[in-house]
């Protein structure tokens, strides 16, 4: 990987980032129904301005991407152990 683009404070443009984003969320989202975008998008038609509100854009659409495969790493149900279910270590009084 290089280093990203970066401005004289050695800040990543937001640009960088959102490039490398899209990619992953054009994979991941089946149909798009947002008006006033094309029904098919790549990397290349997606809206790129106004700068700012397309990185909004991006950037909510894989926050939201990334709470469903997080949430898909969770089980559900999972049992966790309560003090209850420990064992005690040998000498240790039950209350």
């Amino acid at each position: 990987m290089t280093k990203p683009e970066t401005d004289a404070d050695g800040k990543v443009f937001l640009s960088v980032i959102d490039g490398l984003q899209l990619p992953a969320i054009i994979a991941c989202v089946e149909k798009w129904e947002l008006s006033n975008l094309p029904e098919n998008i790549t990397a290349d038609n997606f809206p790129a301005s106004p700068r700012k509100d397309s990185h909004k854009l991006i950037d909510w659409l894989y926050s939201e991407i990334q709470k469903v495969y997080f949430g898909e790493l969770e089980i559900p149900n999972e049992s966790k152990p309560t003090p209850s279910d420990t064992p005690l270590a040998t000498g240790e009084a039950q209350s």
